[in-house]
């Protein structure tokens, strides 16, 4: 490893790059070329359902032009993690694509680590919900002149959700019974089409990998109302589940799915309440998600448009 001193003269450029559209790089137009980790610090979350992968970008500076295949080596180092509040990612929880190598292809001023996790080891994890878990890097060595001082550590503290988390506009009808003999009392809808003035929101939180929690029940929302919904990745039936801390405690009343291709779940459940017994019918349809900052709406090509 080495260290050149010299007057940089520092180009922020900001570029887009499919994994890491928010991230930038440098040019020192001096001509000394560096390998560096742009940010000591960048949350990712891996999504259950899409992968579960993330990827960790080392770039290159010094040049305008990369005409030649550049690498670093780098290793994992428990010890940056020290005074933080994060703990070091068990090794048996993930793969790297290259054990101590990030290559930076001709032409290229971005080389790409993939690191791809395992869905057994982490399914029970409840510390991977929020950022608890981090993996520390470290440059040690590069083809490149340099490592640019200050740039050689980044940490990236991890995080699990689940395909189904999101914000989703609700549509649906409800209908209220009289407990005593079953008769109808009345029956309204809520929402009206996908981002209708009157359409509720309903934001769905990953509890675990298969499972998310709602902010609402019907059309009551808010936080004394909330269910739970599993999803069985073999056939894509959803399971509806009372959330104990809830006023209305719901029961499935018919079949209830997911849809992966339309991001859509069509639920069907009751409750009462009250001395009446309510049933409903909805169907809630994927708006947008925020992950690691970015907000991915309906993005360009979604099936669901």
């Amino acid at each position: 490893m080495k260290y050149k001193s010299c007057l940089l003269l520092i180009l922020l450029l900001s570029m887009m790059f499919s994994c890491d559209p928010y991230e930038d790089y440098i040019v020192d137009t001096i001509g000394f070329t560096a390998v560096y980790f742009p940010h000591a610090e960048i949350e990712r979350s891996a999504v259950a359902g899409e992968g579960l992968e993330i990827k960790v970008g080392a770039y290159l500076g010094g040049v305008k032009d990369n005409n030649n295949v550049e690498d670093l080596t780098f290793e994992i180092d428990p010890t940056m993690l020290d005074g933080t509040a994060y703990t070091l990612l068990p090794e048996d929880y993930y793969t790297l694509g290259s054990p101590d190598k990030i290559t930076i292809d001709q032409g290229e001023f971005l080389g790409l680590l993939s690191v791809k996790f395992d869905s057994l080891r982490m399914a029970n994890d409840m510390q991977l919900l929020d950022y608890n878990y981090a993996l520390p890097f470290r440059i040690l060595s590069t083809s490149t002149d340099s490592i640019l001082e200050g740039k050689e550590e980044t940490i990236i503290p991890i995080k699990l959700m689940n395909t189904y988390e999101g914000n989703f506009y609700q549509v649906g009808s409800l209908k209220e019974f009289f407990t005593v003999d079953k008769v109808l009392d009345t029956a309204y809808v809520y929402g009206d089409h996908l981002d209708g003035p009157s359409t509720p929101i309903r934001e769905l939180r990953s509890i675990m990998m298969d499972t998310v929690k709602i902010n609402g029940v019907a059309n009551r929302t808010g936080d004394n109302y909330s269910m739970k919904l599993k999803v069985n990745p073999e056939d894509n039936s959803v399971t509806i589940i009372a959330d104990p801390s809830s006023d209305y405690q719901v029961e499935e009343n018919g079949f209830s799915l997911w849809d992966p291709v339309k991001r859509r779940f069509t639920l069907k459940y009751k409750y009462s309440d009250g001395g009446k017994d309510f049933e409903v019918e909805e169907v809630l349809t994927f708006r947008n998600r925020v992950r690691d900052g970015i907000n991915e709406w309906r993005w360009e090509g979604f099936p669901g448009n």
